[in-house]
């Protein structure tokens, strides 16, 4: 493999990795403070819709983005409500979220088509390689560095805005008494009540967060990597968010590292099927190698005990 081809593969690596690593630092911290949302899935799926219906309106992406984010925060509060509030099995309403996010999208969908918003305008998508407050001749230059450059300055702007969430994610978990808290939502949240700490707002406020973040991934897939919309777009990514937040033990290293990981294996196959190896094996085997090398290194991977204590357990036990 040349380097030319190898900065190929790292750089589309890198772009199917962000919406894995925004919604999955967000199901991270969730998790970690005990909530385990299966409806990620769902949320993803309401933020490719609301970000494309938001650009095709607004003409803007900017809107879209917003209105992916606030859709997507709007059913996460929803599920909150019910499992933290009405303590009502987080399983079972997540799979509910799934069903309600692929009625409400198919819906959506069709009301578009029916007044002329199929497609996205001309001007209302993002760019790759904008980085805000830098001149074209310096983002140029950027973009023109060695490797670097495909990596960090040709990708769309959000994926600098991953970086930067995932950081800023990892440093509070480790670094800050609030990583202390999250930690212990998840292992001992009696303790936590009995110290003073408001346990189902810190619960209702990560996952709302978690479904922020999971909006901004559904955003980036419908107004910035595709530029379109299609019913069940997301195609099982939120599930695979799910496996790789727990093959990466609820690290942020490790889900980083896991999301990268997943990229580049979907890169590999997007090349092989470009060698024309599609025409002796269905393209359909190609699209699913990414999912099952997930499967098979989730299976794989022996039992450990970095996961929260009481992951999806209603808290207090008792009513």
């Amino acid at each position: 493999m040349n380097d030319a081809l190898m900065v190929v593969i790292a750089a589309q690596a890198v772009t199917a990795a962000v919406p894995l690593v925004l919604a999955g630092t967000g199901e991270l911290l969730a998790q970690r403070a005990g909530m385990l949302n299966v409806g990620i899935e769902g949320l993803l799926l309401t933020g490719c819709i609301a970000g494309f219906t938001g650009a095709a309106l607004g003409g803007c992406a900017w809107i879209g983005l917003a209105a992916a984010i606030i859709a997507a925060a709007l059913l996460a509060a929803l599920f909150a409500w019910a499992t933290v509030v009405m303590r009502c099995d987080q399983i079972v309403t997540g799979m509910a979220i799934n069903l309600l996010a692929v009625g409400g999208s198919g819906t959506a969908w069709l009301v578009a088509q029916g007044q002329g918003y199929a497609e996205l305008p001309a001007n209302a998508g993002f760019s790759r390689g904008i980085v805000p407050g830098l001149s074209d001749a310096t983002q140029a230059w950027l973009r023109d560095l060695p490797f670097i450059g495909p990596l960090v300055f040709d990708q769309y702007g959000l994926a600098l805005a991953m970086a930067l969430i995932a950081a800023t994610a990892w440093w509070l978990l480790v670094r800050t008494r609030i990583g202390v808290i999250i930690h212990a939502l998840g292992d001992a949240p009696d303790a936590c009540a009995a110290n003073g700490i408001a346990v189902r707002r810190w619960r209702v406020g990560l996952v709302i967060l978690a479904g922020a973040l999971a909006g901004a991934a559904g955003a980036y897939l419908s107004i910035m990597r595709t530029h379109g919309f299609s019913p069940l777009m997301t195609g099982g990514m939120g599930f695979v968010v799910l496996a790789l937040v727990i093959f990466g033990r609820w690290h942020v290293g490790g889900l980083v590292a896991a999301c990268l990981g997943f990229g580049v294996i979907d890169a590999l196959q997007s090349h092989l099927q470009s060698r024309g190896l599609n025409a002796v094996i269905p393209y359909q085997v190609f699209q699913a190698l990414p999912f099952i090398v997930a499967l098979i290194a989730l299976a794989a991977m022996r039992r450990g005990t970095s996961g929260p204590r009481l992951l999806g357990q209603a808290w207090p036990t008792e009513r």
